[in-house]
C-alpha cells in the first residue's frame, strides 16, 4: 500500500514539474537559436567587409591596376594558408558581387545568412533583389525556399498578373513541399566552412556545438585584437565579448 502511495506521489510530482519543464526547454532552445542566428550576422557582415575591402582596392587606381585577375587568386592563397577552407577564389568572388550588389551594409536584413545573399547578389534587377530580400526575411523563408521562388520567377509573375492572391496562393502551397528543419543553416558546408568545422554528414551535434564555441571564441577574440582587413570599433569589440560570454552560458545549459 505505502509503495502505490510513493508511486502515486511520484508521479503527481512529476506532473507538477512537467509545466516548469517546458518553460525551461523553451527558454533554451529559443537561447541557443538567437545565438546560433548571431554567426549568420557575423559572417554576413564580416564577407561585406572583405567584399568591400576588394572593390576598394581595385578601384585603387593604376598603382594597383597590375593585379589585374591576379587579385583574387593571390588573396585567395594568403587567406586559405590562415584560415583554412571557405576563402577561395570563387567565394571571394561571391563576397566581391555581394558587396556591389549591395552597397550600404545598413540595408541589409540581419534575419539572413550568407546562403541566402549568395543567392540574393545573382539577381540582375535591383528591384527584385531588394524586394526578395525583404520578403526571405519577413517570411522567414530558408535559403531553399528563396532559391525557389526566384527561380520561379514569383516576383515578376506578381507584378504582372492581376489576380495577385492566386499566385501568392499557389506559392505559399509549393513552398510548404520545402523541407527546411529548423537549425539545418547552421549544418550548411557554407557555415561550416566560415567556422573551419568539418562538414562531413557524420558530425553529431554535440560536436559541432563544441566546435562552434571554440571556433566563434576564437574568430570573435581576433576580431576585437584586429584584422588587417578592417578596423573594429570598440562598441564592436564589446559585442564581441558579450556574445562569447552569452554563447558559452548557452552551451553549458
Amino acid at each position: 500500500m505505502s509503495t502505490e502511495k510513493s508511486l502515486s506521489h511520484l508521479n503527481k510530482s512529476q506532473d507538477e514539474l512537467e509545466p516548469l519543464l517546458t518553460d525551461l526547454r523553451r527558454l533554451v532552445i529559443e537561447a541557443r537559436d538567437r545565438a546560433l542566428r548571431a554567426v549568420d550576422v557575423v559572417q554576413v557582415q564580416t564577407y561585406w567587409q572583405l567584399g568591400r575591402h576588394l572593390v576598394e582596392f581595385e578601384q585603387g587606381g593604376s598603382p594597383r591596376a597590375e593585379y589585374g585577375k591576379r587579385l583574387l587568386p593571390l588573396v585567395a592563397d594568403r587567406l586559405t594558408a590562415e584560415f583554412g577552407k571557405g576563402f577561395d577564389v570563387s567565394n571571394l568572388r561571391n563576397m566581391r558581387l555581394f558587396y556591389k550588389s549591395f552597397p550600404k551594409c545598413d540595408a541589409l536584413r540581419h534575419e539572413l545568412s550568407w546562403t541566402h545573399y549568395r543567392i540574393l547578389s545573382r539577381v540582375q534587377s535591383e528591384e527584385a533583389r531588394v524586394w526578395y530580400m525583404s520578403e526571405a526575411a519577413e517570411q522567414n523563408w530558408s535559403s531553399r525556399v528563396l532559391e525557389r521562388q526566384i527561380g520561379t520567377l514569383f516576383y515578376e509573375r506578381l507584378l504582372l498578373s492581376q489576380d495577385k492572391a492566386s499566385v501568392a496562393r499557389e506559392a505559399e502551397h509549393n513552398i510548404a513541399k520545402v523541407e527546411s528543419a529548423p537549425r539545418a543553416f547552421v549544418r550548411d558546408p557554407v557555415m561550416l566552412e566560415f567556422l573551419g568545422l568539418p562538414s562531413s554528414g557524420k558530425l553529431l551535434e554535440s560536436s559541432l556545438e563544441e566546435g562552434l564555441m571554440d571556433k566563434l571564441q576564437s574568430f570573435c577574440w581576433n576580431l576585437v585584437r584586429g584584422s588587417p582587413l578592417s578596423r573594429v570599433s570598440s562598441e564592436s569589440a564589446q559585442r564581441a565579448r558579450i556574445f562569447t560570454s552569452t554563447w558559452s552560458f548557452i552551451t553549458i545549459c
